[in-house]
């Protein structure tokens, strides 16, 4: 998720966030993480490339860096083998695109009602393409959309579901915001009938997924692990670096944590090292970041897991006076991509595609709202580097248009489904 799928905190956790990376923020008092034990599975993505399989929670703190060997060993010959396999395949344009095979009846019953998308900072640009896309969605269907900036805030997103549930809507869709950001009003909201769908969320354990009432649609998950597979084969199996892990949500730590079961399976010579950065205090994020590859002269590649921390991630890199940094980010948009094309510090950004998940949204909360089953929608996704970067205009209207993926004809496939087509 510029706050791009960004994860964000239940009521009253943002605080504990603040005081973490406060307390880190110099770099040399937050500790590696050790990954947990764990084997590559299949990836949501499109391209069904290797991802981790680790369950959804933080590793564990330890004294040593996340994944280590003597020096001058490097990866095993099948595990560079295999992330060079992989890299190319997530490079790779969309060829087909995973639009569920299920069609959803009685959607004109709902003509001319309103869906209301709450996103958790509405002019974030991965938001707003995916608005646009559910607006031009939806009207295709028949209805109508209204957006609500959660402003990053528990009072404001209860205020839009608030407002939804007045106007009777259709369903209420939140994207990167935690159920228990508002859960008396979403509460509420469910009492009364109305869908709620929550985007760019792992479900939470304590509540029953996917049904007509509650329904979780995690989005692009595996992109943390991404930029494992880039960079172990980037680096022939020898990388050193800094993963800066988002603390703000357990979604953004699980994505981390998955990924260092790749890093640990097929790169034993790679040495991660995770510190934690949180989305509540960005403006330390520059001098921590400084820190950090101060305080690890060893260290030359850099993951920064969201856009909206890359700007000062290279501020911190460049106040550092490092030289040979491999900075890469995900949930990357035209800034990120910008920076890649140019030649700068960034040499890999993994971007979802925005478009189709605004007409995945809709067609999930389409079915809960005519009480059709619901069904998993994967998310296509891309990494782009200087091998493909050269293939595509890095402009806000070919993100708009999904032509950094492939092409639109999924637009079509979901107007079949829905009977409008």
């Amino acid at each position: 998720m510029t706050l791009n799928r960004k994860y964000w905190l239940t009521s009253g956790m943002a605080v504990t966030a603040a005081a973490l990376l406060a307390a880190c923020s110099s770099g040399s008092s937050s500790t590696p993480s050790t990954p947990a034990s764990s084997t590559p599975a299949s990836s949501a993505a499109a391209s069904s490339t290797p991802a981790s399989s680790t369950a959804a929670s933080s590793a564990p703190a330890s004294s040593a860096p996340a994944s280590s060997a003597s020096a001058g060993s490097s990866a095993p010959a099948s595990g560079l083998a295999l992330a060079q396999q992989t890299v190319a395949k997530l490079e790779a344009a969309t060829s087909s695109y995973p639009v569920p095979a299920s069609s959803v009846a009685g959607v004109s019953k709902l003509k001319g009602k309103t869906v209301y998308y709450v996103p958790v900072i509405q002019d974030a640009p991965t938001f707003t393409v995916a608005a646009d896309a559910m607006k031009q969605a939806l009207a295709a269907a028949g209805l109508k959309l209204q957006v609500c900036n959660g402003q990053a805030q528990p009072t404001a997103v209860a205020a839009c579901v608030q407002l939804a549930t007045t106007a009777g809507a259709a369903g209420i869709v939140l994207d990167a915001i935690p159920y228990g950001m508002a859960y008396s009003a979403l509460n509420a909201a469910a009492a009364k009938g109305i869908p709620i769908l929550i985007a760019d969320q792992v479900p939470d354990p304590a509540s029953t997924p996917n049904t007509d009432k509650v329904s979780y649609l995690p989005g692009a998950q595996d992109m943390a692990s991404q930029i494992a597979w880039w960079t172990i084969a980037d680096s022939g199996g020898k990388a050193n670096g800094i993963i800066a892990e988002e603390i703000d949500n357990p979604s953004s730590i699980a994505a981390v944590t998955d990924s260092l079961a790749i890093y640990k399976q097929n790169c034993p010579a790679c040495v991660m090292t995770v510190k934690k950065i949180s989305a509540t205090t960005t403006n330390l994020e520059a001098s921590a970041a400084s820190a950090d590859l101060l305080a690890d002269p060893s260290a030359t590649y850099f993951y920064t897991e969201f856009e909206d921390s890359l700007q000062p991630t290279v501020q911190g890199i460049q106040q550092s006076g490092r030289s040979g940094i491999s900075l890469s980010v995900a949930a990357g948009t035209v800034g990120g991509l910008g920076l890649l094309k140019t030649g700068s510090l960034v040499k890999a950004v993994v971007v979802a595609d925005e478009v189709y998940e605004g007409w995945a949204l809709t067609d999930e909360i389409l079915r809960m709202a005519t009480k059709t089953a619901p069904v998993n929608e994967t998310i296509p996704t891309r990494l782009f580097t200087k091998n493909n970067i050269g293939s595509i205009q890095v402009t806000t209207d070919a993100q708009a248009s999904g032509a950094w993926f492939g092409d639109n004809s999924f637009e079509s496939q979901f107007a079949k489904l829905w009977g409008v087509s």
